[in-house]
């Protein structure tokens, strides 16, 4: 066999490839970061190893949580000292530590905004922002706080634990105490803050709050449909929902505007402490959500509109879960979507609790070519229990190239929500709409389609809305049927590849056949289901059913311990079991369940308005 010669680059070409390395090697790479948890913090030694390995890695900052439960992991005269200190020296400051060990790393302070504990055993000290006594505590539609639930009732309401109310400007005094005491007396590089935010769409109607929107709008928000989606408010641009479910999904959508001022107005307070401190160089940033317009509608969190005011310095979306392909997606259409001055940075929040290096790494590429500015990995502590830190860092340090994003000045920035109500106006539900659609163009003639349903809207608040509740409440109503269920879930993110949401159905058909067969539920939703309910023997909250609801309507129909088909939701697919039912009784209407209430307000407003046009 004839010996093979090695490759010579010509002598002419050369100087060309040199000037083609060198480029590359000049190329901008993606800053990097991570999130470090109060757990990794408790003891000097901890915090010793955190920095020690942050540095030996490279990473170019850090964020440190130094407010998880309302307490402090610093020397504070504000907040009580944090729990998981207990057992550390009484002069251990773990934020003073990092300072001088990770120096000159940057140090950004992570404070958890609302989220006060995450136990069902209270903090005992009444000093404590989560202790129950405390008048800023979130309740629920029924007037509940949510620091009273059991472990049980948390995962069934999608709650992490006890909330303060973003509506109370009592917490929102108090936060900012905390922040200035912080600027004060720590030399941090930023604040950043996280789970600004409502814990979900049923939180937060408290009654002096649904009686000044009625006032406004004629309705208690706790009749109000509580979910949104695209697809929803596109149904009631087009004016293919039905006339009274525009009306509902109108009063909803603002509602929810209302529910996002009170987050933004805390984070307006922040904004205006920093500038206060008069040192510009510290940062304002925040952890949000991947999926804006889920975020806005869901959880009052506007962040497109914050990053449109420039009121946060840097952004991370947490885009910690799913294949490459949601998280691309996730990713692309945030620097699409979303119009931002030149100064707010975008940081792609990465999952390290679940993925390798490797994936990171792809992920990090997807970053690099979306334009983002850098990539922060949850969390230090994860990848400290797999491997030392510089693989990882190496691996997520991707080039950056400057590609085209949404201009700053192409249309009008998204505006943020007042904290206050304010009557319905043209110019306020264009902003909504646009919120609630995720930052995506307006669709053709919307300034022509909102004013009509604001005309609709208008109609209907003189007459059928306050014809509608004196008819309810004059006679004795019967309740909804009550089904006692449980189910087994499968999540499916719109942004998905179409091979993942197939593969997700497929997942939910395999546990529908084997409940089917006779399995026990608890065995298969342990072993397939995502949802919450999983670990409570697949056991679902007694839901009322709404004979306007198709799938409502096929539930109905089965008997006691049977199985559903798979059934697609906004989220994903369930397959359900009944496990018994409880037909309606007469009862007044104000003695009914608020989720009984809205069924039925919705059912009396389609039978006087007609079910379409």
């Amino acid at each position: 066999m004839p010996s093979r010669k090695p490759f010579c680059f010509p002598r002419a070409l050369l100087p060309s490839l040199a000037l083609l390395l060198l480029v590359a090697a000049c190329a901008p790479r993606l800053q990097t970061s991570a999130w470090v948890t109060r757990f990794d913090l408790d003891t000097p030694e901890k915090a010793a190893s955190v920095c020690s390995e942050a540095k030996q890695a490279g990473f170019d900052q850090l964020l440190v949580q130094v407010r998880g439960r309302g307490d402090a992991m610093y020397q504070s005269e504000i907040a009580p000292r944090a729990e998981n200190l207990a057992q550390a020296p009484a002069d251990f400051d773990p934020l003073g530590q990092l300072l001088g060990d990770c120096a000159p790393l940057p140090l950004h302070a992570w404070l958890n905004t609302y989220y006060l504990w995450g136990d069902t055993t209270p903090p005992d000290s009444a000093e404590h922002p989560g202790h129950p006594s405390q008048p800023w505590i979130l309740t629920d539609n029924t007037g509940r706080p949510v620091s009273s639930y059991s472990e049980q009732e948390k995962r069934l309401g999608w709650i992490e634990g006890s909330y303060a109310d973003p509506a109370s400007a009592e917490y929102r005094a108090l936060f900012i105490q905390a922040v200035k005491e912080l600027l004060t007396r720590y030399p941090v590089a930023g604040i950043h803050l996280d789970f600004i935010r409502y814990p979900g769409a049923g939180y937060g109607k408290s009654d002096a709050l649904a009686d000044k929107f009625a006032r406004v709008w004629g309705v208690d928000p706790r009749l109000l449909p509580e979910h949104l989606n695209t697809e929803s408010i596109n149904a009631w641009l087009a004016g293919t929902q039905p006339p009274a479910d525009r009306i509902l999904t109108m009063a909803a959508l603002f509602w929810n505007e209302f529910r996002a001022g009170q987050v933004t107005q805390l984070l307006r307070e922040v904004r205006h402490a920093l500038d206060q401190h008069g040192d510009t160089t510290i940062s304002l940033s925040a952890a949000v959500f991947p999926e804006p317009s889920g975020a806005y509608l869901e959880n009052g969190q506007e962040w497109q509109a914050w990053a449109g005011e420039g009121l946060v310095d840097a952004l991370y979306p947490m885009a910690y879960f799913g294949e490459s392909d949601r998280v691309a997606n996730q990713l692309r259409e945030i620097t699409l979507n979303t119009p931002r001055p030149p100064k707010v940075a975008l940081w792609a929040g990465l999952g390290a609790l679940s993925k390798g290096k490797e994936g990171l790494g792809d992920e990090a590429r997807i970053a690099g070519e979306y334009g983002y500015d850098g990539v922060a990995l949850f969390s230090l502590g994860h990848i400290l229990k797999k491997s030392t830190a510089a693989p990882w860092v190496e691996s997520v340090r991707a080039p950056r190239r400057n590609t085209a994003r949404a201009e700053h000045d192409r249309e009008k920035p998204l505006r943020t929500a007042p904290p206050t109500f304010a009557p319905p106006n043209l110019q306020s539900l264009q902003a909504i709409v646009r919120k609630g659609l995720g930052g995506a163009g307006p669709p053709r003639d919307l300034e022509a389609k909102l004013a009509l349903r604001l005309e609709e809207y208008a109609q209907a608040r003189e007459q059928a809305i306050p014809q509608t509740l004196k008819l309810l409440k004059t006679w004795a109503i019967t309740l909804p049927e009550n089904l006692d269920l449980g189910g087994i879930f499968r999540y499916a993110s719109p942004l998905d590849s179409p091979a993942r949401r197939q593969e997700q159905e497929k997942l939910c058909e395999k546990g529908c056949q084997r409940l089917l067969a006779g399995e026990e539920l608890a065995t298969v939703a342990r072993e397939i289901s995502q949802d919450s309910s999983k670990s409570m023997g697949g056991l679902l909250a007694p839901r009322f059913l709404d004979p306007l609801n198709p799938q409502d309507r096929e539930l109905a129909r089965l008997p006691p311990h049977s199985v559903s088909r798979v059934m697609r939701v906004a989220n994903g697919f369930w397959c359900y079991r009944v496990q018994g039912s409880t037909p309606g009784r007469k009862i007044p209407f104000c003695e009914a369940p608020w989720e009984a209430k809205r069924i039925l307000f919705r059912r009396a407003l389609s039978e006087r308005m007609g079910a379409g046009e």
